[in-house]
């Protein structure tokens, strides 16, 4: 239990809750964007290639990790129920057609599951998934949370935007899973007091950003993630896990 208590950090997909006060230390959540062959034109720090992706999975198998869902995370966070040992959340942003057929496929491959954070302006169009491919990967067990229609700044909003960047792709994404979507993931992990009650406003359960400092009144929605380098070799990876996610938040 205590090695739990270790190794935490924050992310998701959820209902309605009480948030308490404090929260348990963080839960270790890892932030995937591309999966490309090889990194070659591409900014490492969005993109990680399949082999290397497949070695940061494998080590996290080999050492006995256990990826857990968003509602998870939020039943200990809000109501103390353990978690299993060594958890893990895994979350890719905008989503991407590798998701479906590289990323899927390697969880798969090692029993984890994860968190797709779908940008809804893309689902269809080339290089993005269909709504049939995020239905499948919502009936596979993985889960579908909201991250906006186009991928605005949160922070500048107007009110008709919430509308139209929160409320209707979670009613999109409702209707295309069968399955409540409760969890938000901010665009570029940009996030302030009056994004978060806004969010709040609207029943999200949680809302993750990348990271930045917490919230001190809301850390429900202003969980981490850890944005995973391409360039982070995989014999560092829990190092890296472990060092960012030591502390409890102050």
């Amino acid at each position: 239990m205590k090695s739990i208590i270790h190794l935490l950090l924050i992310m998701g997909c959820l209902g309605a809750g009480r948030q308490p006060r404090k929260l348990p230390p963080q839960v270790p959540i890892l932030c995937y964007h591309n999966i490309r062959s090889s990194l070659e034109g591409h900014q490492p720090d969005y993109t990680i290639d399949r082999q290397q992706f497949r070695q940061h999975l494998k080590v996290l198998s080999d050492s006995g990790y256990h990826s857990i869902t968003p509602d998870q995370l939020y039943q200990y966070l809000t109501r103390g129920i353990p978690l299993p040992e060594k958890p893990v959340m895994i979350t890719f942003d905008d989503n991407r057609l590798e998701h479906y057929t590289i990323a899927a496929p390697m969880l798969r491959q090692y029993g984890f599951t994860g968190v797709f954070f779908i940008m809804t302006v893309t689902i269809g169009k080339p290089g993005y998934m269909s709504a049939e491919q995020l239905k499948k990967l919502s009936d596979d067990g993985h889960c579908i949370g909201n991250h906006t229609w186009d991928h605005p700044d949160m922070r500048k909003l107007t009110l008709q935007e919430w509308r139209i960047q929160v409320d209707m792709p979670r009613q999109y994404l409702e209707k295309i899973t069968g399955r409540p979507v409760q969890g938000l993931a901010y665009p570029y992990g940009a996030w302030n007091e009056a994004a978060i009650k806004e969010v709040k406003a609207r029943n999200v359960q949680m809302a993750f950003q990348l990271m930045g400092k917490m919230s001190n009144a809301n850390p429900l929605y202003s969980i981490r993630r850890l944005q995973v380098s391409g360039n982070l070799p995989a014999t560092e990876l829990l190092e890296v896990m472990r060092s960012t996610f030591r502390e409890e938040r102050r």
